[in-house]
């Protein structure tokens, strides 16, 4: 116990000589105007994936038009984003000729029950594969192509949809901010200046600058949901094992690792969040959802930050955003006054979760075994010769730090998570929800992710305790910066917590253009 109190104290003391070496960048940065992405100027990209899918049905606009409308968006927003790694538009642009002679051979009805995203575009995280597209996970070293698409990419073209391109992701999808050497840093549309954070960067970025619709993307930390947290779009992690982990790199052949790590839908609007969720949902596991609830009869649980003096304080915007979606189901639902939790083991959420994750042996990374050649590698970056970036070395070192440390914390740490879900399903079921922030402020600087490494315990506590959760946004900051919060349930609750973003995204009004400021 003492050991570990050392250790927290350690990490607070290097956190705040951290923050204060961004001094000098702060004062830098005072200099930089802010910039956003080009206004959209084209309707169509303001049509819901189920609209646009209907349109399609009813010949009033032609996929060939849709997806054309796409990839123009794309060449205008990408320049400033820098968020495609590999694209496929002249193949996708000949496969939404071929819709048109599925629309002259099916029923409408067939249409809808077998094709329901029949022409609709859709984009996907660079660490999942498209059959002909770079599929390296933005690691420059291990560049290759796809041979064949992730399942969870297949499911989507078997319900009619097409894909566009890969997006950019950090390397082996281990960082905060989505930059390698393979392209370098993607820019948020609502401030070029600031970081979509990680590691479905790439997605979040083209989703909220109307540069694509519907995607999928990947967590194991929080990689769903805080770069969507950051651009204002919609990103839900499922409950373990729902969704096909096959065509996934980096991957990991322990058995524990689909229970931490899982593949999920990401949207511009709630309403599509729900679709691809449930058309990407593997058969055998369909039986193990839940259906909601009336919404009238939901109990809302809520957290407005976590208090631990290694995790940042949450802002006014954040904990305001939590206040509006508390107070709006305080009147629309029937149960009691929303309640405020206050759990002793949540504080240290950040902990758990990094642990966790360091604990799941044989994940694809740079270093074979338990991070072996981390240091030399460290030693090659400090002398620019690392063809890597220094957060998948961290991650090298941390594995090897980790190894060395006695079982005991190991048992400990799985023995306090059990304590702490056993805790969070005494309050959540298939009635009630837990709010919380998706994070402690809006988007950051790019380079700023080292002040707030313990902040990301928020989503990634959820993916070692093994609950759903959706990102929503909310709200904007006065500078125009999209603050969103999460939405947790109960393991397979995954339905009730995407009805919960529906009706958020109806009082709230959900994705708001970059150009937009209005809360």
């Amino acid at each position: 116990m003492v050991a570990t109190y050392i250790l927290r104290a350690v990490i607070y003391v290097i956190l705040q000589i951290t923050w204060v070496c961004y001094i000098p960048l702060d004062i830098i940065r005072l200099f930089y105007k802010k910039k956003i992405c080009p206004p959209i100027t084209n309707e169509l990209l303001l049509l819901s994936a189920s609209e646009v899918a209907e349109k399609i049905r009813k010949r009033e606009v032609s996929s060939e038009t849709i997806v054309r409308s796409y990839i123009e968006r794309i060449s205008e927003v990408n320049p400033l984003l820098n968020a495609v790694i590999d694209e496929r538009f002249d193949e996708a642009l000949e496969e939404s000729k071929h819709v048109e002679n599925i629309l002259n051979s099916v029923s409408m009805k067939e249409l809808k029950d077998n094709y329901p995203l029949l022409g609709v575009p859709f984009t996907v995280k660079g660490s999942l594969a498209v059959e002909g597209l770079d599929h390296s996970a933005g690691v420059k070293l291990k560049q290759k192509i796809a041979l064949k698409n992730a399942t969870a990419v297949q499911k989507l073209m078997d319900a009619g949809a097409i894909p566009l391109l890969v997006s950019n992701t950090p390397e082996f999808c281990l960082n905060w901010e989505t930059t390698n050497k393979l392209i370098g840093r993607t820019n948020n549309p609502y401030d070029l200046r600031r970081t979509v954070g990680g590691s479905t960067g790439g997605e979040a970025a083209l989703l909220s600058a109307a540069a694509s619709l519907i995607g999928i993307g990947s967590d194991v930390a929080g990689s769903l949901r805080i770069p969507m947290h950051y651009c204002g779009v919609w990103g839900h992690k499922p409950s373990p094992r729902l969704i096909s982990l096959d065509g996934h790199y980096p991957k990991c052949p322990e058995e524990e690792w689909p229970d931490v790590f899982q593949v999920g839908p990401v949207s511009r609007y709630a309403s599509d969040l729900s679709t691809i969720f449930e058309l990407m949902v593997e058969p055998n596991m369909k039986s193990r959802l839940k259906q909601p609830v009336d919404l009238r009869k939901l109990k809302v649980y809520y957290l407005k930050e976590i208090r631990n003096p290694l995790v940042s304080r949450a802002n006014a915007d954040t904990k305001r955003a939590v206040e509006k979606v508390v107070n709006y189901f305080n009147n629309y639902t029937e149960k009691s006054v929303a309640e405020e939790i206050n759990s002793d083991m949540l504080k240290f959420a950040s902990e758990y979760s990094y642990f966790r994750l360091l604990l799941v042996d044989n994940v694809d990374n740079l270093f074979e075994g338990k991070g072996e050649g981390a240091h030399m590698e460290l030693l090659r970056f400090l002398f620019c010769m690392s063809q890597s970036v220094f957060t998948t070395i961290g991650y090298g070192l941390l594995r090897w730090w980790t190894s060395t440390f006695p079982e005991y914390y190991k048992k400990k740490t799985l023995d306090d998570l059990d304590a702490l879900k056993k805790e969070m399903l005494e309050l959540l079921n298939d009635q009630s929800v837990l709010i919380m922030p998706t994070f402690t402020k809006e988007a950051a600087f790019h380079g700023d992710v080292l002040k707030r490494l313990f902040d990301y315990g928020y989503c990634g506590i959820f993916n070692a305790l093994g609950l759903p959760s959706t990102d929503c946004p909310v709200m904007q900051t006065e500078e125009g910066l999209p603050i969103g919060i999460q939405v947790i349930g109960a393991p397979y609750c995954d339905r009730l917590c995407l009805a919960v973003a529906k009706e958020i995204e109806k009082a709230f009004g959900g994705w708001k253009p970059p150009s937009s400021n209005d809360n």
